[in-house]
Parts: C-alpha cells; sequence; structure tokens
C-alpha cells in the first residue's frame, strides 16, 4: 500500500518583535549587570584567598613531611 502524502503545514506570519526597552535602558542594564558581575567576581577572589590561607599551613606540613621521608629513603639507600 503507498504511503499517502502529508498535508503541507499552516504557515503563520510572524510580525518583528515589539520594543521591550529602550537603547538606553539596555545600556544601563548592561552596566548594573557589569557591577554585579565584577561585585561576585571580587568575592569570588575573597574566597579563594581564606582558602589559599587555610590550607597553606597544611600543604606546607605535608610536604615538609614528604620531604623528611624522602630523605631519610635516600640515605638509607646511599649507605648501601
Amino acid at each position: 500500500m503507498p504511503r499517502a502524502r502529508k498535508q503541507t503545514a499552516n504557515v503563520v506570519e510572524v510580525s518583528a518583535p515589539q520594543v521591550l526597552i529602550t537603547r538606553d535602558q539596555y545600556f544601563q542594564d548592561i552596566k548594573v549587570r557589569w557591577e554585579i558581575h565584577q561585585y561576585e567576581v571580587n568575592k569570588l577572589r575573597e574566597d579563594v584567598s581564606k582558602l589559599t590561607e587555610t590550607v597553606a599551613p597544611y600543604v606546607k606540613n605535608a610536604l615538609d613531611f614528604l620531604t623528611e621521608k624522602y630523605q631519610q629513603i635516600s640515605a638509607k639507600y646511599a649507605t648501601n
């Protein structure tokens, strides 16, 4: 049985969208969004700095421990 031809789709005409905000309002919105972005980035930078200050002593202790163990192992095998 042959396939039946589909009907053509209904074509809907779309008009150009109405202007919701003016160009000046748009630029003002961009400026406000940029200020919010800058504020958030500065807060992120502060948080990363606090994290670094908090974690740094632990990392230093871990590296000192590993360095000490490495030197002990190196000295053990150097004498053999």
